[in-house]
């Protein structure tokens, strides 16, 4: 209904910009509207699918982001039915020049879950979107977004609340209707829907094996440490027994700092061994806590220089015409790239220190002898990479929102998930499987895991 405050969730692959371009061209041809995207990416993406794929907006069609000089804004605003902006830029006008903004009379928020902190103390929202909501009180207000059925973190004072993103959402953007996918599923919109098969790829490697059974041990003696603390003092209400707590309020416990630093570090410790090769992740070994259990010389001289995730990209890659690989980090997007190439694979990475991110995507899309694409945590949903045949993830976070994004960049398909067998990992990965099935059963399926586990 016209003038109700919305939130749709749209799964990815579900055209949230051609519903944009229906919305302010087509439904509203005179509404004022400013569309607000998340990235200069996604701006740059958003206007030229506004102006090149749809079309119809001619001259209605405004931008406010970096590549506009500040004098030209002003005029960007009074001259422009439709402006799409960026959070920063658009906070920065709505306090300097207000009234210029006045005559909008719908604000459409692209991937509106993004406005939301991961985990919030005094407020909940991002920077600036205090700002941004606070001055669009009262207007239309319509959020997208491919997912909205994660939980966040949400301290008051000592207490946490583990929370549902939505009910954020909905207390930011008041008197809101809300259309998920499950009103959607069994429409016509099923018929659009691409399935995500996701597999576990177990890598057997004993000598990584080894290092993580020591490390878990340490890190569950260490737990059990912080709740005898916390019992002790009176506070094991707190973390009420769950793990997720005791990480999300490590720094906050009253429990003595070096019981903190060295749970942070242990976790932080693990995280590099499952996702980083060998020789980077062994600077994190040299402290007078771990050498009492780690030959760190001979650890040296024992791990493998390339690292065996690195080793199953090679054998995955060989095996399909065009792939993508994820990897959290810089080292081991690297030393994947090298591995490839120097096995006579074509390949090219983006990552967070990427330029020309567009031009090498193109690359990859369109040139049939680039074989695999390699990318660091960047513009996950930016990025629409159809013509890939199969992902594989070389490491994952907890966040089944953030790592279900990352799996439908290739619109359906496989997907590969590294863990090393016998390890935490394993358990890991499972359940963030488990956490992605139970809230996306509409496009993911897991596959039995295959002869190489």
């Amino acid at each position: 209904m016209a003038g109700t405050n919305l939130l749709l969730e749209l799964d990815c692959g579900l055209g949230k910009r051609f519903i944009t371009h229906q919305i302010v061209a087509e439904r509203f041809p005179e509404t004022r509207i400013i569309i607000v995207v998340h990235s200069s990416s996604s701006l740059a993406e958003t206007m030229d699918y506004l102006r090149s794929e749809y079309g119809g907006l001619e001259d209605d069609l405004g931008e406010l982001s970096s590549r506009v000089r500040s004098p030209l804004r002003p005029i960007v605003l009074r001259e422009k039915r439709v402006v799409v902006a960026t959070p920063q830029i658009l906070a920065r006008m709505v306090e300097k020049e207000p009234s210029l903004l006045e005559a909008y009379d719908m604000i459409l928020i692209n991937e509106v879950d993004t406005i939301i902190k991961r985990t919030g103390g005094r407020t909940t929202v991002v920077f600036p979107w205090r700002t941004i909501l606070g001055f669009f009180a009262g207007k239309w207000i319509i959020g997208m977004s491919g997912t909205l059925r994660d939980d966040h973190a949400v301290f008051t004072e000592e207490q946490l609340e583990i929370r549902n993103e939505l009910r954020t959402l909905r207390e930011q953007i008041p008197e809101s209707e809300v259309i998920s996918m499950e009103d959607l599923y069994g429409t016509d919109v099923e018929e659009h829907i691409e399935p995500t098969f996701l597999t576990i790829n177990l890598v057997t490697d004993v000598k990584i094996r080894s290092i993580l059974v020591v490390l878990d041990e340490l890190i569950r003696n260490t737990r059990q440490e912080i709740l005898q603390e916390l019992d002790e003092s009176g506070n094991l209400d707190l973390v009420e027994g769950d793990v997720r707590r005791i990480h999300l309020m490590i720094e906050r416990l009253p429990i003595s700092d070096e019981l903190k630093s060295r749970y942070s570090g242990l976790l932080l410790i693990r995280k590099y061994v499952y996702a980083m090769p060998a020789n980077r992740f062994l600077r994190m070994f040299h402290t007078d806590y771990l050498k009492r259990y780690f030959n760190v010389a001979h650890l040296h001289k024992s791990l493998s220089e390339i690292s065996l995730k690195t080793l199953r990209v090679l054998e995955i890659a060989k095996q399909y015409r065009k792939t993508v690989v994820l990897s959290s980090y810089l080292e081991m997007v690297a030393q994947i790239e090298e591995t490839l190439t120097r096995a006579g694979l074509s390949t090219i990475t983006i990552t967070g220190q990427t330029r020309d991110k567009g031009e090498i995507l193109r690359e990859f899309r369109e040139n049939e002898d680039v074989e695999v694409l390699v990318m660091s945590p960047v513009g996950e949903r930016d990025l629409d990479i159809p013509q890939a045949d199969v992902m594989v993830v070389c490491d994952t976070i907890s966040t089944s929102k953030t790592m279900y994004q990352k799996f439908k960049r290739t619109r359906g398909g496989l997907v590969l998930l590294l863990a090393y067998q016998g390890t935490s990992e394993v358990r890991k990965v499972q359940a963030l499987l488990d956490s992605i099935l139970e809230r996306y059963p509409w496009s993911s399926a897991q596959l039995v895991q295959d002869s190489k586990l």
